[in-house]
């Protein structure tokens, strides 16, 4: 597995901050091993950690687009995808996704600072025992829903966006006011539903970086949602309003070039009085 690596962006907002926070980004751990990502969480010392989707697999293992209409398409997607499924089943024990690591990481990053989840397409399936799991380990879940948090006297409207039946929600955290951070695992879903909205900062994944970057802006080459090199692969957009992870974990056999698996810390500022 790659080395993992820390990315740190200074965000201004126009909200008071009484004093800078910071704010671990976890991404995408996919089930596989992360103790260099928790030995960073160790080092940073955040105010608080969020994990934006993509933590446990409870999905069906078919191909995103195996019903996709364009017939080449959808052959092209399918031979990707089982070739990677039997290739992974050759890997070796301790690179393949076992619940178990997952849940190692969120018991041990309660013990570093709260942590909020919100669900990716990955987890579409949870079991009771994982609704157990995060209640009993400490980690608040927020499924298609907001929760007030303070920290340093500065007060959040937190919310956590799903993969699906996801309009109500939208609707009614836009028309909330104060201080929004949203955790939204696919960027997509900003691009497509919110870039008029007033979310001061939304925490996206999902993209794995684009798996391979090339180029001098470090285009990621295959971005699930947006194509081919797509836009949104990995970075700070919309004016610092958007910021993607390329995530924790490597869940295909093709190894990363050029786009490190990555810890994201964001040391948030805001003005004296803010515009609320």
């Amino acid at each position: 597995m790659s080395k993992a690596v820390l990315t740190e962006y200074q965000v201004n907002i126009p909200y008071p901050v009484p004093q800078e926070l910071t704010i671990a980004h976890v991404s995408d751990l996919h089930e596989r091993i992360s103790d260099d990502i928790l030995r960073m969480l160790r080092l940073v010392k955040p105010d608080f950690i969020v994990v934006t989707g993509d933590t446990l697999e409870r999905y069906d293992n078919r191909p995103q687009y195996e019903f996709d209409h364009r017939p080449v398409k959808r052959l092209i997607i399918n031979i990707i995808h089982y070739t990677n499924y039997l290739l992974t089943k050759l890997q070796s024990d301790k690179k393949k996704a076992k619940t178990e690591n997952s849940y190692n990481f969120l018991m041990q990053a309660v013990k570093i600072a709260p942590v909020y989840l919100s669900l990716g397409n990955h987890e579409q399936k949870l079991l009771d025992v994982d609704y157990f799991f995060l209640k009993d380990c400490g980690v608040t879940l927020l499924d298609n829903a907001s929760k007030k948090i303070t920290y340093k006297g500065c007060e959040i409207l937190l919310g956590g966006i799903s993969t699906w039946d996801y309009e109500e929600f939208i609707e009614d955290y836009k028309a909330q006011k104060g201080f929004k951070l949203l955790l939204c695992h696919n960027p997509q879903y900003y691009v497509d539903f919110l870039t008029d909205s007033d979310i001061a900062l939304t925490l996206s994944g999902h993209t794995h970086g684009g798996q391979i970057r090339v180029g001098k802006k470090g285009r990621g080459f295959f971005v699930p949602g947006q194509g081919i090199f797509g836009k949104y692969a990995h970075g700070s957009f919309f004016d610092d309003k958007l910021i993607v992870s390329a995530g924790c974990a490597n869940t295909v056999v093709c190894p990363r070039f050029f786009n490190p698996r990555e810890l994201v810390v964001v040391h948030l500022k805001g003005n004296e009085h803010g515009n609320v």
